[in-house]
């Protein structure tokens, strides 16, 4: 599995998302969801469907 990280960043819309960060992929990955503040962002990491969406988009970028 490659390295990555998952950071939660605020959109210019002012909503929160994940975005994970892929080795030798320059862009940032959004993991397709957005948050009212940080906080809904970061306990969403704790749940199985941030799990399923970190693995399918490194399934997705990984060459």
């Amino acid at each position: 599995m490659a390295d990555h990280k998952v950071t939660v960043e605020q959109l210019p819309n002012g909503k929160w998302a994940c975005f994970l960060h892929i080795t030798g992929h320059d862009e940032p990955v959004n993991l397709g969801r957005e948050f009212k503040n940080d906080e809904h962002a970061e306990n969403w990491l704790n749940v199985s469907e941030s799990v399923t969406a970190i693995e399918m988009m490194i399934r997705k970028y990984q060459k």
